[in-house]
C-alpha cells in the first residue's frame, strides 16, 4: 500500500487503545502526590486546577485528567475508572488488615478516608500504598503470556523468576 492511501482497517499491532487498569490510575495517583503533595481531611488543598490531595482526590486527578468538585461522584465518563481503582485500592487495604470490610464485595470508600486522614499516615506511605497496590493488581491479572515470557527470558539467562522480577520486568515492557 502506498504510504498515502488509507488502510481499510487498523493493523493488528498497530492499535493505540489503552486499557486503563485499576493499576495504571493507583500509579498515576502516586506520581500526582509526589508532584503536587498530599493532604488529609478534604479531597483537595488549595486552589488551583492541580492542588495538593488526599488519596481519593489523587485517584480522582489520575482516572478525570482534571480537579473535580467530588470526585468519587463526577458525572464523567472516566467515573468507571476511578471506581475500579478506589474500590480495588479497598480491597488491598482490607488485605492488608486496614479497613474494614462490612460483606463480600463492599468496597466502602470511607475505608480509604479513614486510612488517609489517620494521625499517624504520611505521605510517604499513602505514595507507597497507592504503588504497593498497583503491583498486586498487576501481579494478580497478569496475562499467561506475560508470566510465560518473562520466565523463559529469566531461565535463559540462568535468573529464578520472582514476583519483584516479573512486576520490574512489566513496567519495562509497557
Amino acid at each position: 500500500m502506498h504510504r498515502t492511501q488509507n488502510p481499510t482497517g487498523t493493523a493488528a499491532d498497530t492499535t493505540t487503545e489503552l486499557v486503563v487498569t485499576p493499576a495504571l490510575t493507583l500509579r498515576g495517583a502516586a506520581d500526582y502526590l509526589e508532584l503536587r503533595g498530599w493532604a488529609r481531611a478534604r479531597y483537595y488543598s488549595g486552589d488551583g486546577a492541580f492542588p495538593s490531595a488526599c488519596a481519593l482526590g489523587a485517584i480522582g486527578m489520575a482516572a478525570h485528567g482534571c480537579r473535580t468538585s467530588i470526585p468519587t461522584t463526577a458525572l464523567l465518563e472516566t467515573q468507571g475508572d476511578f471506581r475500579r481503582a478506589a474500590g480495588y485500592l479497598t480491597i488491598y487495604l482490607n488485605e492488608q488488615g486496614i479497613g474494614s470490610f462490612h460483606s463480600e464485595g463492599d468496597t466502602d470508600l470511607t475505608d480509604i478516608v479513614g486510612w488517609n486522614d489517620s494521625d499517624c499516615q504520611t505521605a510517604k506511605n499513602v505514595i507507597a500504598t497507592l504503588r504497593a497496590a498497583a503491583d498486586e493488581y498487576d501481579w494478580e491479572h497478569a496475562s499467561e503470556d506475560d508470566l510465560e515470557t518473562y520466565a523463559e527470558n529469566e531461565l535463559d539467562n540462568d535468573r529464578i523468576p520472582a514476583r519483584e522480577g516479573f512486576l520490574a520486568w512489566l513496567a519495562a515492557h509497557r
